[in-house]
């Protein structure tokens, strides 16, 4: 157990010790490259166009290389298609090209209406910029086996998603493979137990097609998921003792998708004593972070990104970004370099215990205004939750009642763990928000949720009781009026 503690030491110091900016963000001394793999799961049926296949599996795989040739650098097009080919590694070129654009017109009109990157950008400089990635050169052979990450792509999307971060990754001595997110028989994700587990079996797939077929030895195993991604690793992690350190970019399993997390056969808190780091987006009292908070590892941080929502853990925006001929100032932008140079910082210092930081090489950054470290403890409100789930309502009723002091100073924690249980258990989330009603009489916010929750479980009469007590204590509230005037007119 020691030497984990000197690799936390290690992570914490290289993370914060230093005062470099992101400006200074540069890829590594490898050359970069990238192949992907057509292949075939037989033992899983998948439905394309209302056909019957065998699971299609596009593995993407980016390594370092030393190889010095000149061949062209992949196009950002060669990417997107990618996209497109991924169930039917047939399909015609023109119906690729088609798919392509209209992708990116898609994604960048939403990138210059919203983020703003340069309105001039046409979809057809994006395609063609080139990427850092050389395709086929060769994987370089190092003194010893380069350590591995598996990238868990969101809810049934590519894994070129974040192909920056896996470039960047790779140009530092890491190899990185992915294949794109689906549902337990199709792209689209229906079920979502079943879907956590179609992507972990996905996974599992991937790493034994790297051993087995490619022949590609490693040391030491990352994994890297983003939103419902995270769910798949925190499953993956639990199973497979091989894991390292775990990585999570505003994963699912921080939301309310812990509940459904919970349910899977293979979840268990007591295997997740491995080194976790977790990025959050900018909305705050928007969670308790519960698998953060739950699980046993000592060696995990976590680190709120203020000028992105979920959205800006896709690497898209800051690559349109830097094919413009002028580049924009945008901190929603910019942001993803230091997404980017946390992952690296993290691997570095639990896939490579030998590790130097290189700050020429390698970006190392204290808390600041793109990046903030998260040190509030909410273990108690996820042990609450975790007992929800595992021994019922009258179980966490009586925890609740014996932690009064603590629970008092929490009214706005319990309020954010009512809303997880809204859908799966009302009844819950009702008994939580009773407690607050009760300890914090002088509360609207708590009168308020209560209401809010009844009126959502159609029992009116208590929703108005409540709603009209939060009137009270907040008479000009628009949010309270408008649930008034909806109960007022379901009545009539």
């Amino acid at each position: 157990m020691k030497h984990k503690v000197n690799y936390l030491a290690i992570f914490f110091i290289l993370f914060l010790s230093s005062s470099c900016f992101a400006r200074n963000l540069v890829k590594g001394s490898d050359q970069i490259g990238f192949k992907f793999y057509e292949t075939y799961d037989t033992s899983r049926s998948y439905v394309v166009n209302n056909d019957t296949i065998a699971r299609p599996l596009l593995i993407h795989f980016w390594y370092p290389s030393n190889e010095k040739n000149q061949k062209d650098s992949y196009s950002f097009k060669n990417y997107i298609d990618l996209i497109s080919l991924r169930e039917d590694f047939n399909k015609p070129s023109s119906e690729v090209d088609e798919n392509s654009n209209n992708f990116i017109n898609a994604y960048a009109g939403f990138a210059k209406q919203h983020l703003g990157v340069d309105t001039s950008l046409t979809t057809e400089r994006i395609l063609a910029f080139p990427v850092a990635a050389k395709y086929g050169i060769a994987l370089a052979k190092p003194k010893k086996n380069f350590p591995l990450i598996i990238y868990a792509p969101s809810n049934s999307k590519s894994a070129v998603q974040n192909h920056l971060l896996c470039e960047y990754l790779a140009s530092h001595g890491f190899m990185v493979i992915s294949v794109g997110s689906a549902g337990d028989n199709s792209l689209n994700r229906k079920n979502d137990e079943k879907s956590i587990m179609a992507q972990v079996n996905d996974m599992e797939y991937m790493l034994n097609y790297l051993e087995d077929s490619l022949k590609i030895k490693y040391t030491g195993l990352g994994l890297m998921g983003f939103s419902s991604g995270g769910l798949a690793t925190a499953i993956f992690q639990m199973k497979n003792e091989k894991v390292n350190a775990v990585f999570s970019m505003d994963g699912g399993h921080e939301y309310g998708a812990y509940i459904t997390l919970s349910r899977i056969e293979d979840f268990d808190l007591k295997k997740t004593n491995v080194p976790y780091c977790l990025l959050v987006n900018n909305y705050e009292n928007f969670s308790i972070y519960p698998y953060y908070n739950s699980i046993v590892s000592k060696e995990k941080k976590m680190f709120r990104m203020p000028y992105i929502d979920h959205n800006g853990f896709v690497s898209f925006w800051r690559f349109f970004d830097l094919c413009s001929a002028h580049n924009s100032i945008s901190k929603f932008c910019t942001s993803y370099d230091y997404i980017s140079s946390a992952a690296l910082t993290f691997f570095n210092a639990y896939l490579k215990p030998n590790h130097e930081a290189n700050d020429k090489s390698e970006l190392i950054f204290k808390t600041n205004e793109y990046i903030n470290s998260i040190s509030s403890d909410n273990s108690i409100i996820a042990q609450l939750g975790n007992i929800i789930l595992s021994d019922g309502v009258d179980a966490a009723n009586e925890f609740l009642n014996s932690n009064q002091e603590v629970f008092i100073k929490k009214e706005n924690e319990i309020n954010i763990l009512s809303k997880m249980f809204r859908d799966p258990d009302v009844d819950a989330a009702i008994q939580l928000l009773l407690f607050n009603a009760k300890k914090h009489p002088g509360s609207w916010q708590a009168q308020f949720e209560l209401g809010f929750t009844y009126k959502l479980k159609e029992e009116l009469s208590l929703a108005k009781k409540h709603l009209l007590k939060a009137r009270e204590l907040n008479p000009k509230n628009p949010e309270i009026i408008k649930l008034l005037n909806e109960i007022d007119e379901s009545d009539k």
